[in-house]
């Protein structure tokens, strides 16, 4: 990440210290007093389901996590609110066009090594495209949730995949007893 390289500041070019601000020690500028704050990056992941409730996954291309199975995911653009990230990042990814239904989670992932992020997580319908891996993605392919690939990345499984599962099966049960 860029701000724990910097060394000069990106408003004057003075160099930076580190100096306690609200508490903690930052990288500061000492001429013009920029402050270089270490937010997490903001991202969305697609869990894309189908009528046959098969879900969408990946095989990726690039690291981190290359040759593992996850779902489509990526960072928000300045000018994209995360529902518009989502739905670009499938197509980008799969070829499918989604309409994204509702924010199933908003989770912080602190342990990716290109930045810490807040994964925004959005379940996702498909409303058009054609299945065609692109962008970052070497395959794209349908997985019934109980027979996920054991090739997983990212703890999409665990994190994300099972504690869905779990909560469409209480749902499922709950419209059962009406």
């Amino acid at each position: 990440m860029w701000m724990n390289r910097a060394k000069f500041c990106p408003a004057c070019t003075t160099p930076l210290q580190e100096e306690e601000v609200a508490g903690r020690l930052r990288p500061k500028c000492l001429d013009c007093g920029l402050v270089l704050f270490k937010n997490p990056a903001s991202a969305a992941a697609g869990v894309v389901l189908d009528r046959r409730s098969r879900v969408l996954l990946i095989r990726r291309a690039i690291e981190p996590y290359k040759g593992y199975w996850a779902l489509p995911a990526g960072y928000q653009e300045i000018d994209e609110t995360p529902q518009e990230t989502v739905s670009r990042e499938v197509k980008e990814e799969t070829g499918i066009i989604v309409e994204p239904v509702r924010l199933i989670d908003l989770i912080f992932i602190p342990d990716d090594s290109r930045k810490p992020a807040n994964l925004s997580i959005y379940l996702c319908i498909p409303v058009g495209g054609e299945l065609c891996p692109a962008d970052d993605a070497e395959d794209a392919a349908w997985f019934a949730m109980t027979d996920l690939p054991e090739d997983m990345g990212f703890h999409n499984r665990e994190r994300i995949l099972q504690p869905l599962l779990e909560q469409l099966g209480r749902e499922a049960g709950e419209s059962s007893l009406d």
